[in-house]
């Protein structure tokens, strides 16, 4: 074998190196987007973008559900495939002036506008079918 195939095979192995970094990267931390990030790098990592997000990706901490004691909320930038995002639900406050009376009635007006606030939280995906029936009751009967 001459210098210039040493040569070469030296820089070949050193780019393959360099290109496969974010999926090995991937791989040695056990990421759960592992298969994510090795398309990623391998369909787009010829490209300086794709190298990158996938570098990114690669480096960035995720929330696991199989690790003890580990977050269960919140979202993990770009894990898209790991957020743990938890149901919450929506649960009517009593109404009141803060010394525990609860106010005897609502106005028209105001059953109304709480209807509408309602109306919106469910249009709007936050509250679910259930809740909304329990706090419209609720408002209802405190007409």
């Amino acid at each position: 074998m001459n210098d210039d195939t040493a040569s070469i095979l030296v820089v070949v192995t050193v780019c393959i190196a360099i290109y496969g970094l974010p999926s090995f990267i991937a791989f040695l931390r056990r990421h759960p987007n592992f298969w994510v990030i090795l398309a990623i790098n391998g369909l787009f990592g010829g490209t300086l973008v794709g190298w990158v997000v996938a570098l990114v990706q690669a480096l960035h901490a995720a929330h696991r559900w199989d690790t003890p004691g580990a977050s269960q909320g919140g979202e993990s930038g770009l894990n898209l495939f790991v957020n743990d995002t938890r149901q919450v639900a929506l649960v009517a406050a009593p109404h009141g002036d803060g010394g525990g009376h609860v106010r005897p009635n609502l106005s028209p007006a105001a059953a109304v506008r709480e209807l509408e606030c309602l109306a919106d939280l469910r249009t709007a995906g936050h509250i679910g079918e259930i809740e909304h029936r329990m706090i419209t009751a609720s408002i209802l009967r405190k007409m």
